[in-house]
């Protein structure tokens, strides 16, 4: 299977009206890849929350704009999660509600390790930076097992920031948004 090209692929924000395509997007993830996908549940109430509250969130995904269903889907919480501050704050991290963000992807699994998740966070950096964001906080971190997100992050400018230990190793990752992000690449 090949990556889609840009005229096929659309990156949208996702708003209530796409609850559906959200939830079947989700129930067709396999198993691990849910595993590792957690920032909210994979039931309607779950969805309904995240794409009713664009004051808390935003929703991002790429559509096959042929069939119209989602080929990856990003939630970006506004700010960071209260839970995490103080473990984040250890880093020396100074944590700002209003210029921070976190960020948590997902890929379909056929489309995993194909360029759509580079091309998602290319859309998804642009937003954020549009809308006036500094840093990209990951969501819960990355797990350190799981090597190929680990490499992904690395190579497209996220920085680990230090370690904890949640069912796991798990790295806290962070990437500095700066002005002028190319839009069509990044570092």
């Amino acid at each position: 299977m090949h990556l889609l090209n840009k005229n096929e692929v659309k990156f949208v924000r996702l708003t209530a009206i796409d609850e559906d395509i959200l939830l079947e997007y989700l129930s067709d993830l396999s198993p691990e890849t849910k595993h590792r996908f957690g920032p909210h549940g994979f039931d309607r109430d779950s969805v309904r929350a995240v794409l009713g509250n664009e004051k808390l969130y935003m929703a991002c995904a790429a559509k096959d704009t042929a069939t119209g269903r989602l080929l990856a889907y990003a939630i970006i919480k506004h700010g960071f999660l209260e839970h995490d501050r103080p473990r984040l704050e250890t880093y020396g991290l100074v944590l700002n509600a209003g210029q921070d963000c976190t960020f948590a992807p997902s890929v379909a699994d056929q489309w995993q390790g194909r360029g759509m998740g580079r091309q998602m966070l290319i859309f998804v950096m642009n937003e954020l930076s549009n809308a006036g964001y500094s840093r990209i906080i990951l969501w819960g971190g990355v797990q350190a097992g799981n090597e190929r997100a680990v490499r992904f992050y690395f190579r497209n400018g996220f920085k680990k920031v230090g370690e904890f230990e949640y069912y796991g190793m798990n790295y806290d990752m962070i990437f500095e948004i700066t002005d002028g992000i190319n839009k069509k690449e990044l570092p």
